[in-house]
């Protein structure tokens, strides 16, 4: 049964009772301001807390007789933001948690020992720790591979015009979750190997179906990727053949009223011209120009040009 007890502003919870209730497996939870008193208390190094500190997403170092793991608890509801980090401390039938968000690591491992019931043991409440941190993220890939959906049928009828942020928005968020499953794999490599005969046969059975399931759910990943991608080159399309329109139009107006150019520099000679003294050479210029005014849009109009 998971009890919680309570020993001054820390808790230890001890999950085996064995040899007539000596405890044989416990695992700790305190933050990180507690982190030091606690590793003076238990002979844990220091530098290799603060160096566990100090990564990206997820990290596994294994030393002689005892391993460090790094994990950011992501908000998947909220992509690029988390719920805070946790450094496990992991020796054979102990476990040591130093988090920024004491009570969600807490409420993720007495769930876990609930879900576990008779059959509870410290390494089965260590993989579904794990497990629990990527639980929820299939709402994300619902939610995202919807989002590009959406963009690209906006996209085709044309229902939306600018769509660079909603590109960069999702190219950010998606280089976050691979970022993640990156490190999060090579994590699960390593814990598989378990070099200091930390887990047992089954637990790391679990954890090799994990480390498969997340594979698929980074493969997933990049395929949103690709999909983005060809949303981009569909708008960028879609901006070439709009630029190509409007260029084709500003040339065909050119065209048009090129020989009026022509016209105003033959008429803006400085000499007299014969026609100067015709009383009707003013509006024989007009009707010319009109004509080939009119003449051009004929022109253009029966080739489909314009």
């Amino acid at each position: 049964m998971f009890i919680t007890i309570e020993e001054g502003n820390y808790k230890i919870c001890p999950f085996l009772e064995k040899n007539q209730g000596k405890i044989t497996e416990f695992l700790s939870i305190s933050t990180y301001e507690e982190m030091e008193a606690r590793a003076n208390t238990w002979g844990i190094s220091m530098k290799i807390l603060d160096e566990a500190r100090r990564f990206g997403y997820a990290k596994y170092d294994s030393f002689e007789n005892f391993d460090c793991i790094s994990l950011e608890m992501p908000d998947f509801e909220k992509v690029m933001i988390s719920f805070g980090s946790v450094i496990i401390y992991l020796e054979k039938g102990r476990a040591f948690f130093f988090t920024s968000q004491k009570d969600r690591v807490l409420d993720v491992l007495e769930e876990s020992a609930k879900s576990l019931g008779e059959k509870i043991s410290l390494n089965r409440i260590i993989y579904l720790f794990f497990e629990a941190q990527t639980r929820e993220d299939y709402q994300v890939f619902d939610s995202l591979e919807k989002e590009i959906m959406d963009l690209e049928q906006a996209l085709i009828t044309s229902q939306k015009h600018n769509c660079v942020s909603d590109i960069i928005s999702l190219r950010k968020r998606l280089m976050f979750l691979k970022r993640y499953y990156e490190q999060y794999l090579n994590v699960l490599d390593i814990l598989g190997e378990n070099e200091n005969g930390i887990f047992d046969g089954k637990t790391l059975r679990s954890f090799k179906m994990l480390n498969r399931r997340t594979e698929r759910r980074f493969q997933s990943v990049l395929n949103l990727r690709d999909s983005v991608t060809q949303v981009r080159e569909s708008y960028e399309a879609e901006v070439d053949i709009s630029l190509n329109s409007t260029m084709k139009v500003f040339t065909v107006v050119t065209t048009i009223f090129l020989p009026l150019t022509l016209i105003v520099g033959w008429y803006g000679m400085n000499f007299t011209m014969p026609e100067y003294d015709w009383k009707y050479g003013y509006a024989t210029v007009i009707v010319i120009s009109v004509l080939f005014i009119i003449g051009g849009i004929y022109f253009f109009k029966k080739n489909k040009w314009f």
